[in-house]
């Protein structure tokens, strides 16, 4: 009986943690319960002279980069800011400096020079600093400055879930005249919202992995990533959140710790009593190269889903817990 009565008592302990088990799955496939982001294992990246782009001749030049396994990668391209890589040649360290091979070419770098080939074809490389056109851009006289190095009296943190309400004074850190995400603090939203406007921002990635984004109405995503030397999949300027962005042929982005761009010009929904009468659209210069034109954006997915789509929101900076430093940030809004 006593032994009848302890296989009751187990057997009933079991079937409450099954149950407590498929409640909490119901709960979650019904959003019961909140994902938490998981921080991200970043790595602070420090100046290298190896990494960065490189021109001469021998028509071609080079991104030489540094892969998550801390192994050097030079991508040889016809020219800058394109996918259509030449070769892709593997590093390696040597007493003398880097030497590089892969599919039939062969190179080094020592003395400031990157000098290689294959067969015939020769090539002699420096290393050069490239600036965007818009780096350090002006504001116009109507326009509304919302970051110019000094102190963050238009932001707000955002409130958790709630991507519309502010949370009290954004916790993020000012850097030498630039604003840094601080991890875990939560995104920063601005004070005023915005509908048709002409956006220009300044932002650098100084860690690996990094992610973060600027949020058109907080709900339109344009993507920041440390993806220099990324040939395939998503890069800075996405708009992952709102279309299918297709792998892209023009990338013109910059090497980690490089001051960069973007320089957008966004079209909000338009209503009416019935309901949407159009999509928003968005064209997207990065780095002073266009990667998207008058581009259609449907309804925003992920967390953004639940805000639904409006004429007019506040502008939001991710956090993505990953450090980002943004500056020189200042928008124009249009006359419908």
């Amino acid at each position: 009986m006593k032994t009848n009565r302890i296989c009751f008592i187990a057997s009933s302990f079991l079937a409450a943690v099954l149950l407590a088990g498929a409640t909490s799955l119901r709960a979650a496939s019904k959003g019961e319960n909140r994902k938490v982001e998981k921080p991200i294992n970043f790595v602070r990246i420090t100046p290298d002279p190896i990494v960065g782009d490189w021109e001469g001749t021998g028509g071609v030049v080079a991104q030489v980069f540094k892969t998550s396994k801390g192994e050097y990668q030079a991508n040889l391209l016809p020219a800058f800011d394109t996918a259509n890589a030449v070769a892709v040649l593997q590093g390696t360290a040597t007493a003398d400096g880097i030497t590089f091979s892969g599919q039939g070419w062969t190179g080094g770098i020592k003395d400031s020079h990157f000098i290689g080939g294959n067969g015939s074809k020769e090539f002699d490389l420096h290393h050069i600093v490239r600036v965007s056109p818009t780096e350090g851009a002006k504001p116009p006289a109507d326009a509304v400055v919302l970051f110019d190095g000094s102190n963050l009296d238009a932001w707000a943190k955002k409130s958790g879930q709630d991507w519309l309400k502010e949370d009290g004074p954004a916790k993020w850190k000012l850097v030498d005249g630039a604003v840094e995400c601080v991890p875990g603090t939560d995104c920063i939203l601005t004070h005023q919202k915005f509908g048709d406007c002409h956006l220009h921002v300044e932002f650098r990635t100084v860690c690996a992995p990094a992610k973060s984004a600027v949020f058109l109405e907080t709900r339109y995503e344009v993507n920041v990533k440390q993806d220099y030397g990324e040939l395939k999949g998503t890069m800075t300027g996405g708009r992952d959140n709102t279309s299918k962005v297709a792998d892209a042929t023009v990338r013109p982005v910059f090497p980690p710790l490089s001051w960069q761009t973007f320089d957008i010009d966004f079209t909000a929904p338009r209503f009416n009593a019935a309901g949407k009468t159009a999509k928003a659209t968005i064209t997207v210069f990065l780095n002073g190269v266009k990667i998207c034109d008058h581009e259609p954006l449907g309804e925003p997915f992920g967390s953004a889903n639940k805000l639904g789509e409006a004429p007019t929101g506040p502008l939001m900076l991710q956090d993505h817990t990953t450090p980002i430093q943004y500056r020189n940030i200042w928008l124009v809004e249009k006359k419908s």
